[in-house]
């Protein structure tokens, strides 16, 4: 065999191995996403209370109930991964919502003493963990779901009476959090689509207490 030969051989060889790799190597790409939305909890939490000191006592950290539904507004954003165009991964994000409408004050016993709760004053953050989805597309249209974990911290303002003086009071509650997120999209251009999003609360504190919904903005392949 001449040289050429053996040149040309080897030549087509690598070509051959480079084009298998590429095509058993996975395709993947960053996406990120912006979103307006509303919010609904089924059952505010439990909140505790931070210690506060008053001119009769010092009252501990305790536990009250506001017990009524909410309904929210806010924003968010996060990072996805994308795998071969099908599969996603969301790595990291966040959403901050807070309280609208209005509330009743929720009147309450905290350690002995008539406490008062302003469910309207409630806010709340999300911090997302990563998940697992999978999307489908049909030409401009795209529809995804994935599940994904996360933690939530909210916060309430309050009041606290002791005899005929009133202490504010600081109250906060976290949870583990897992959520469905549902969504589908129509590409705008190459690179951007809008999409509609419902995203139930699988465990917020409870089961099945409450959903996000809003308008996403999502940028990537």
């Amino acid at each position: 065999m001449t040289r050429s030969r053996v040149v040309t051989v080897a030549a087509s060889f690598v070509a051959s191995a480079s084009l298998c790799a590429s095509d058993a190597r996975a395709d993947f790409d960053f996406q990120l996403g912006t979103s307006v939305s509303g919010a609904w909890v089924r059952r505010a939490p439990d909140f505790t209370s931070k210690a506060v000191t008053t001119s009769a006592r010092e009252l501990g950290a305790k536990t009250a109930r506001a017990g009524s539904s909410l309904a929210m507004i806010g924003f968010g954003g996060d990072v996805e991964l994308t795998i071969d165009d099908r599969w996603k991964v969301p790595l990291f994000g966040g959403n901050f919502h807070w309280a609208v409408g209005e509330y009743d004050a929720a009147i309450t016993s905290l350690d002995g003493s008539i406490a008062r709760l302003r469910p309207w004053t409630v806010i709340r953050g999300d911090f997302l963990l990563p998940g697992i989805g999978r999307r489908w597309k049909h030409r401009r249209n795209m529809w995804a779901a994935a599940v994904r974990s996360g933690f939530s911290v909210a916060g309430m303002a309050g009041s606290v009476a002791a005899g005929a003086e009133t202490v504010p009071l600081e109250l906060t509650a976290q949870t583990f959090l897992l959520q469905l997120e549902l969504e589908g999209c129509r590409r705008l251009d190459p690179s951007t689509r809008v999409c509609l999003q419902v995203v139930p609360r699988l465990y917020d504190h409870q089961l099945l207490n409450g959903l996000t919904f809003g308008l996403r903005m999502e940028w990537g392949q």
